[in-house]
């Protein structure tokens, strides 16, 4: 007597259509496959179910315990409702029960589509039927993707979980709506973090305070969302730094609708591929905002500044993140140092291409940071001095000689760039010619692709800055009214420096042992 193996599927679609066909549910395929076999006597080795699974989903659980019996060869017969059941992926199906089954001498019967391995007529059909089912699935999954773009494209929120500080709303649950119980701790979250504290204080005060986490919250609200992180971490239900990085990166907080980030690789592989930023979709005021616009701006200003606060520091260095070498473009690393009593604290800031040694920068020297947080100080006091005396500060005269530097910047830059390319192109032709050897130009490129690489960030820094050169010469009139809220200041600390400063370039030491010292105001 033959031992069967009864496999049935049915997937979210299939599941949809249970109204106008019955025979489609699990519990009519049990029946009509467990009928089928005992009206031929055969012996049922086990029932395998998977329910809500499409059928070119490869990671079906009791589609691969089905498998791994088979290949122990605890089953003579797989019976299935048709072949489409089994799997609507024609590498799946050419794999197993035309490849792997016969193998294994295992018989594969569809009821209701007459297949049967041991039917000559099988061979025949079988690649008609599986192109069927295959196109079938394609069609499918374009019609969805088509709809849920049109559906993000329309403001409609089409995600299964709220971000945490929303709630769907009852009424549509394609809307956000504020949780008016979790919205303070997201604001608490921002204003902390942009009124300097870092990522792990900000941590502790939510844990002390007993705030739960945004996945047990959702749990305790009987939510069905699960962290597929949970076993790999263990914060055991805690606030940890990755949670609160991810609330003060989404822009979902300022009322805007974020969506697209991510999709599918294919109908087939649902593994998740990113999407480039600029390609999300983006619907603003679609939801009340949680957050205001000016502190937004100001959290991401420094998240992306890659500020970070020391271990015995109390605040975030006013400076961090804002100071670059002006020779190689990279940062300036500070280094911190006391007097012999320790009752004074003292930094030095100094490039981090010399300091690392990953490549031979000429701007060696380290500059006093208390030296240079004084003249940031003389430099915006003397500014503010200037705006008070007269009626009208020419800010626009700023911007023109600024962008002039920029614009001279990024015409050498974009010639060094050019003559490298032109350099490569003419090794190569020297290769080719045998005037230069594959190993010497395998040096000679990585040597030049270094350089590229390196020349290819200062452009788009440059560009950037030039983007947003031309921003302020649009908006001089609207950026006195920042200078207002000041008249002196006598020590400089990270609110002054976000307001004012965009970054510093520190240049080389001169003949006469003076520092070139540049300041990239936001004024």
């Amino acid at each position: 007597m033959p031992k069967v193996g009864i496999y049935c599927r049915i997937s979210i679609e299939d599941s949809n259509k249970a109204g106008s066909d019955d025979s489609a549910s699990i519990q009519n395929q049990k029946a009509m496959l467990r009928d089928y076999c005992h009206e031929r006597d055969w012996e049922i080795y086990d029932i395998y179910v998977d329910d809500g699974y499409s059928g070119v989903d490869r990671s079906r659980p009791d589609f691969n315990r089905l498998l791994r019996d088979c290949e122990k060869r605890n089953i003579d017969i797989v019976l299935c409702k048709d072949q489409s059941r089994f799997s609507r992926d024609t590498i799946v199906i050419e794999q197993y029960i035309n490849d792997r089954f016969l193998e294994w001498g295992i018989r594969f019967i569809g009821v209701a589509d007459n297949a049967d391995t041991d039917s000559e007529m099988y061979g025949t059909m079988r690649l008609f039927t599986s192109a069927y089912n295959e196109m079938y699935v394609k069609d499918i999954s374009a019609k969805i993707r088509r709809t849920l773009t049109y559906k993000r494209e329309q403001g409609q929120f089409i995600g299964s979980f709220a971000p945490y500080g929303y709630q769907i709303d009852q009424n549509d649950r394609h809307h956000l709506i504020i949780d008016e119980e979790t919205a303070p701790i997201v604001r608490l979250i921002f204003n902390m973090y942009a009124n300097g504290e870092g990522y792990r204080r900000i941590v502790q005060k939510l844990n002390e305070d007993g705030v739960v986490s945004p996945a047990e919250y959702k749990r305790q609200k009987g939510s069905k969302y699960v962290n597929c992180n949970a076993d790999s971490s263990n914060a055991r239900g805690l606030w940890t730094q990755s949670t609160v990085a991810a609330i003060l990166r989404n822009e979902m907080y300022t009322g805007t609708l974020v969506q697209g980030k991510s999709h599918n690789i294919s109908y087939k592989n649902k593994k998740r591929r990113k999407v480039l930023k600029d390609e999300w979709v983006r619907i603003p005021d679609s939801h009340e905002a949680i957050i205001d616009c000016e502190t937004w701006e100001r959290t991401q200003e420094r998240l992306n500044s890659h500020t970070r606060v020391g271990k015995h520091s109390q605040e975030i260095s006013p400076l961090s993140g804002k100071v670059r070498c002006a020779v190689c473009g990279r940062p300036m690393k500070r280094n911190v140092y006391y007097n012999k009593a320790k009752t004074i604290r003292y930094y030095g800031l100094q490039c981090a291409t010399y300091k690392t040694g990953a490549m031979n920068c000429p701007n060696k020297a380290s500059i006093s940071g208390l030296v240079l947080e004084q003249k940031i100080l003389d430099e915006l006091n003397e500014i503010i001095s200037q705006y008070c005396q007269a009626d009208e500060i020419q800010l626009v005269d700023i911007y023109d000689e600024e962008m002039k530097k920029l614009e001279k910047k990024l015409s050498a830059l974009k010639e060094r760039h050019n003559s490298a390319n032109e350099r490569l192109v003419k090794m190569y032709k020297d290769k080719l010619d045998g005037a230069v050897s594959d190993e010497d130009y395998a040096l000679f490129r990585q040597s030049l692709g270094d350089e590229e690489q390196l020349l290819s960030e200062q452009i788009a820094e440059t560009i950037r800055r030039v983007d947003e050169c031309r921003k302020r010469q649009e908006n001089a009139e609207g950026q006195k009214a920042l200078i207002e809220k000041y008249t002196h200041f006598d020590k400089l600390n990270r609110t002054i420096t976000d307001e004012f400063i965009d970054f510093i370039e520190i240049g080389m030491i001169d003949e006469n042992r003076e520092r070139e010292i540049h300041i990239h105001w936001k004024l």
